[in-house]
């Protein structure tokens, strides 16, 4: 069955074309398809569960609509389920990753196609931030497959969350906010709003099963036959080959060894959890698909303003504070004035980095917030300018105390992200500060663009290699960081040294060895670039 009747109800429903109230009954769909196909440009309405499947039970438009869903979506849901639980379950990073996102992009796109909707175009068809958010997944499950680091990998993983809300938002909802807090707001939504749709797998397979039955599909039914027919196979086969196994001994090492290799039971307790994950796994992503189309998602609504009175009043101490601050600042970071005594440079910059920090993303929540509830004011809006360039101030400094620390003591993973953390505290600082002369800048699509960027520059520059190499350079060797807290991107850095390698191979037996008693299916679907070339190199 084609979907021209759920395409009809969910095309317009973005926030372009959204005027009607979401309370509109359901007997407006009693005109029937002919009516709804002439007025396809209308609003259309939104109902709940429960309005869905009373008007299904007499009106057989919306029994028509639920099946034409469950048509759609149910194929989609399986293919995905299934490659989850085939490429990714038990499996941290590996070769994997691409191949789900690549075939997920595949599915979105023939789902999308399929809604009379584009993958990477808007409805006007031309190229939009669809592709950017594309090839951004793609990129971030290749670097999953690249570095053999906990930390990228975990980092990995959250820019694929946010970043597939944003594009599935986009593809079905046809929706972006301007301000990161509305778009933040709507991406938790997403996640919370399939709840309220977790019974539609069971719903509309009881309608669509109904409909079944009134018009048989033959297709439907050679399908039906055909895995009839595979599920009396392999109860026959297991017999079969456990026979033949046990009459001819090189037939039965044969098979022994094909068994062993694709073996997709690592654990007992597989046998139970690899089901159940996949039945939550269909469950999930049906609710997810059933509700994605059928949602409204915009702005967050701007509240009533405060006095500006009460901002400028609590700012303009807090600028005073932030002054006398920033002036200490300079004099002592970059002055280099005489310190207390007792302290290095090393210990006074490390001393208050993680609290200066703590300010500066305390100042930045303090001007948006200002921004975004006080009522416009020119004094206001130059105070908190000072905030801003007093807060650039504390950046500089912070960054200034970071590398003053890591000339003495060597780098580290938590002081490479810190780092980069403040670059990205930088952008949007200017940001802010251009937006409180400037409205209607697209902060969020900015921000998203720069972070994600910015992030898939330092996960393929592989950091554990150059913080390697730093701290082998340093005049006191880390001896002991670099043998048991860099991950094996580094194994050719410290081999190229060559003062820790036979302790680094030491401390890596354990995984070396884990590594070799994987089975050749185990091998190629947990197969990571860095990790392979640590352990080549290890086992020379």
């Amino acid at each position: 069955m084609n979907n021209t009747v759920e395409n009809n109800i969910v095309e317009n429903n973005t926030p372009e074309n959204n005027t009607a109230d979401n309370n509109t009954s359901a007997n407006n769909y009693s005109q029937g398809v002919n009516t709804a196909n002439s007025s396809a440009h209308a609003e259309t309405p939104i109902l709940s569960n429960s309005t869905q499947q009373n008007a299904a039970a007499g009106n057989p438009y919306m029994a028509q609509f639920i099946h034409s869903r469950y048509n759609r979506v149910l194929p989609k849901v399986l293919i995905l389920a299934i490659l989850s639980i085939i490429l990714l379950y038990r499996n941290r990073g590996s070769i994997c990753y691409p191949i789900f996102m690549a075939s997920m992009l595949a599915v979105l796109a023939w789902d999308s196609k399929s809604m009379g909707k584009n993958l990477i175009r808007d409805l006007s068809g031309k190229i939009d931030i669809k592709l950017f958010y594309c090839v951004s997944l793609m990129l971030l499950s290749i670097s999953k497959a690249v570095t053999s680091s906990a930390d990228l990998r975990w980092g990995d993983g959250l820019g694929i969350l946010l970043i597939s809300l944003c594009l599935f938002l986009k593809i079905y909802c046809n929706f972006e906010a301007k301000e990161v807090t509305s778009q933040l707001f709507n991406l938790g939504r997403m996640l919370i709003l399939p709840l309220e749709h977790i019974d539609k797998p069971f719903t509309d397979f009881s309608i669509a099963k109904k409909m079944d039955q009134d018009t048989e599909n033959p297709a439907k039914k050679t399908m039906r036959s055909i895995l009839l027919g595979l599920l009396i196979a392999i109860p026959l086969l297991t017999i079969i080959l456990a026979l033949l196994g046990s009459a001819d001994l090189i037939f039965g090492d044969i098979l022994e060894d094909i068994i062993d290799s694709i073996s997709l039971v690592d654990h007992m307790e597989d046998l139970f959890f690899v089901p159940v994950k996949f039945i939550i796994t269909v469950i999930a992503l049906y609710a997810w698909f059933a509700m994605l189309p059928a949602t409204k998602f915009s702005d967050m609504k701007e509240g009533k303003r405060f006095d500006a009175v009460v901002a400028i009043t609590f700012n303009s101490l807090i600028a005073i504070v932030y002054i006398l601050f920033s002036g200490i600042q300079f004099v002592y970071l970059v002055g280099r004035m005489e310190l207390p005594k007792g302290y290095t440079y090393a210990e006074y910059a490390h001393e208050g980095f993680y609290q200066l920090l703590a300010v500066t993303i305390l100042n930045l929540i303090l001007v948006s917030f200002c921004k975004k509830h006080f009522a416009e004011n020119k004094i206001l809006r130059a105070i908190l300018f000072i905030i801003n360039m007093c807060t650039i101030i504390m950046i500089a400094s912070s960054a200034l105390r970071m590398f003053l620390y890591v000339q003495v003591y060597g780098l580290t993973h938590l002081r490479v992200y810190v780092l980069w953390l403040l670059v990205v505290l930088t952008v949007w600082t200017l940001l802010l500060t251009v937006q409180l002369f400037k409205t209607g800048i697209p902060f969020f699509r900015i921000t998203v663009i720069f972070v994600t960027v910015w992030y898939l520059m330092l996960a393929y520059s592989l950091p554990d290699t150059w913080i390697a190499a730093y701290d082998i350079s340093l005049q006191k060797l880390p001896e002991h960081f670099i043998t048991s807290e860099l991950y094996p991107d580094a194994a050719p850095i410290i081999k190229e040294d060559g003062r820790c390698w036979d302790k680094y191979c030491e401390y890596m037996e354990y995984d070396v060895k884990e590594y070799n008693n994987r089975t050749l299916f185990q091998q190629v679907r947990q197969f990571n670039f860095c990790e392979y070339r640590a352990m080549k190199l290890i086992s020379k």
